[in-house]
């Protein structure tokens, strides 16, 4: 059934249940009605900008509600701009005020003017990924898959800066292409592996400069001789010129990047060649650089994956001995909040296990982790959450 191009919504933080339907009803213009406190945080502009993005025409109206009589007052006059034409009437952001006003006086009044058409009344309900069709008749439909990584990005406030990084990012892409066979081996061993990656952080930690200009320092010194998979991570970091080992506790690491990358820095890899076999229908980026667009703050994600409108955002830590690992769950929380909005679902990849302290503070957080030997459950899981579980 074919919808009116023009959509009314109420500006509010929740951007996506706005977007959502615009876009699968080829909504071609979206007024957007701003209260006071919603143009002051800047939600309707994050919201209008998602839509410029896909061609959408858009324009913000002020929409006060300071009482009642506003209320109504203001939906008489949306009610006059919109006079013959056929609307669709977005009910799910506002107050329930807002919502009265919009049924009993715009709605009510563009079915009694003359040559009015009935509106059309929906309502997104992300929480069971449907559209609700109140009026002209009741339905529910199935909420199609319509947003891609910069759609969540725009409509959260955010920007990619991957523009500015191309080189670092293709240089980076190469590597990561050089070293994927031993990325994979790595996390297919992860459970054989798992203490042994405590050890390759600690001597990657001590080869790193120390503070500005510092010396990198390849000699290492291993606490205990390697043996069985252990040795065989060695030999194998040798054979693709991470290091050399002389077969005892001695290694040299060759490079700062090889010290990154046995310190913790293959989980990223991992996990960005397990995102890329995905195949999300909203898109992945690897070591994504945004920036909100109000506060011009700056963000690096390792990971994230949009499936079904809804994003996953992956942190992948090394979980180096004597970090505060309860902060950066908590900040991974609100990150995902915040540039993912209320779809959002974090997702912590550490190459160390962490202790059931961490784990309960993730669950409380909301934060799924998977660490240590879990980190070859990633494709299982990732095959999980695009299924909806």
């Amino acid at each position: 059934m074919s919808t009116p191009d023009l959509h009314l919504v109420i500006a509010t933080d929740q951007n996506l249940a706005n977007l959502i339907p615009a876009l699968q009803c080829g909504a071609r213009e979206v007024w957007i009605l701003q209260t006071p406190e919603m143009k002051k945080k800047g939600a309707a502009a994050h919201l209008a900008a998602a839509l410029k993005a896909r061609d959408v025409r858009v324009e913000r109206i002020d929409f006060a509600d300071d009482d009642v009589s506003t209320l109504h007052g203001q939906a008489e006059a949306v009610a006059r701009r919109v006079a013959g034409r056929a609307v669709t009437i977005n009910l799910t952001g506002g107050t329930k005020l807002m919502t009265l006003a919009l049924v009993q006086t715009l709605a009510a009044d563009l079915q009694t003017a003359p040559g009015a058409q009935a509106p059309y009344l929906i309502y997104c309900d992300t929480r069971h990924h449907r559209l609700d069709w109140l009026a002209p008749a009741p339905r529910s439909d199935a909420m199609q898959p319509v947003l891609k990584v910069d759609d969540v990005l725009l409509a959260q406030g955010y920007r990619s800066q991957d523009g500015s990084a191309g080189a670092e990012a293709a240089e980076w892409q190469r590597r990561a292409d050089d070293r994927a066979k031993l990325t994979q081996w790595l996390g297919v061993q992860s459970r054989q592996i798992d203490r042994f990656f405590g050890v390759l952080n600690a001597i990657a930690q001590r080869a790193q400069p120390q503070g500005p200009g510092g010396p990198f320092v390849a000699a290492q010194n291993l606490d205990r001789a390697a043996r069985g998979t252990e040795a065989e991570v060695l030999r194998r970091s040798t054979e693709f010129g991470l290091l050399s080992w002389d077969g005892g506790t001695s290694v040299a690491l060759l490079s700062r990047d090889a010290a990154e990358f046995l310190g913790g820095g293959w989980v990223e890899e991992y996990a960005a060649r397990k995102l890329s076999g995905a195949r999300a229908n909203g898109g992945w980026r690897p070591r994504l650089r945004i920036e909100h667009v109000d506060t011009h703050t700056t963000n690096e994600l390792d990971g994230v994956l949009v499936h079904d409108n809804r994003m996953l955002l992956v942190e992948c830590k090394a979980a180096r001995s004597g970090e505060k690992t309860a902060d950066w769950i908590y900040k991974l929380a609100q990150l995902a909040r915040q540039v993912g909005g209320q779809l959002a679902r974090p997702l912590l990849l550490s190459a160390r296990t962490l202790g059931d302290t961490d784990h309960d503070r993730a669950r409380e957080y909301g934060v799924d982790v998977l660490d240590g030997s879990e980190l070859r459950g990633l494709p299982s899981y990732l095959k999980e959450w695009m299924n909806g579980r």
